[in-house]
């Protein structure tokens, strides 16, 4: 079959398009992947150490703080993992991240953890910049 210059050109048009909107979705499913990445690390950290203040907590408020810090550490992972390869696997990212955030906001010392607040904030940013170039 023979294609005119026309058919050729849109086509190649098209795929240029595509292309493009590959990248800035590889782009935005990298930067999503390294940000809660390191949301995940610092949930590891902030499960076994705790912000100033962790020491004087009650047996069992430590224990509340570990097990809260562990379903973050969790939760990040697995929306880290789930953006890491090409194929983004929503149905996982999108239950996780609302956990995480969930766990979080059910912190009872939250106010003492502003700069993972804010990274998780940022990470929540990427997560939706993920969608609008991905989705």
């Amino acid at each position: 079959m023979r294609y005119g210059t026309s058919f050729v050109l849109i086509m190649a048009g098209l795929g240029a398009a595509a292309c493009k909107d590959g990248e800035a979705c590889t782009r935005a499913r990298h930067d999503a992947a390294n940000v809660y990445e390191e949301v995940m690390k610092a949930a590891s950290r902030l499960k076994l150490q705790g912000a100033p203040g962790y020491e004087e907590l009650s047996a069992e408020q430590k224990g509340e703080h570990y097990k809260i810090w562990e379903e973050i550490e969790k939760q990040t992972d697995m929306i880290f993992k789930s953006f890491a390869f090409e194929k983004i696997t929503w149905n996982t990212a999108e239950p996780a991240k609302q956990k995480a955030e969930k766990a979080f906001d059910g912190y009872f010392d939250k106010a003492e953890y502003k700069g993972f607040q804010t990274s998780l904030e940022d990470a929540a940013k990427k997560f939706q910049a993920a969608e609008a170039a991905c989705k």
